[in-house]
């Protein structure tokens, strides 16, 4: 029997093997690439405004997370709503556009969901935009 066999079977394996990486890692979840607030950020800016919203656009004591045409964004999680909801209102009066948050959940945990109702029933009250990062990239994908 002559190493030619042998050798082919080999590199068949091998590129089996390869495929097999490459496919698992193209398939690796959206959500698995989200890690910080950062990563939302941009995520959201793609999916939601096409990347047209200016991203961490400095203002007198802070910097808005995403400036659209019409609306401050401070991205954040429900843990943080209260300081989300401030930071919302102060870059909305410095920068002449209505007050948005948009909230992400990375890894949920117990209460999350019920802290997010919370913070939107609260910024609906004072006429706050929401948004749920989660939700609306979803909803991207589905297109």
């Amino acid at each position: 029997m002559s190493s030619g066999p042998a050798i082919k079977i080999i590199f068949r394996v091998i590129f089996v093997m390869l495929l097999v990486l490459f496919i698992a890692a193209c398939g690796t979840s959206h959500r698995q690439a989200l890690r910080t607030e950062k990563d939302y950020q941009r995520a959201f800016n793609e999916a939601y405004f096409r990347g047209r919203a200016q991203m961490e656009v400095h203002v007198k004591y802070g910097r808005v997370d995403l400036l659209s045409d019409d609306y401050a964004i401070e991205v954040d999680n429900p843990d943080n709503f209260h300081e989300a909801i401030g930071q919302a209102l102060h870059y909305a009066k410095e920068t002449g556009k209505k007050p948005a948050v948009a909230f992400y959940i990375a890894d949920q945990k117990h209460g999350d969901r019920d802290k997010l109702k919370y913070a939107i029933w609260l910024c609906d009250t004072y006429k706050i935009k929401t948004w749920f990062i989660n939700d609306e990239l979803k909803k991207a994908r589905k297109k």
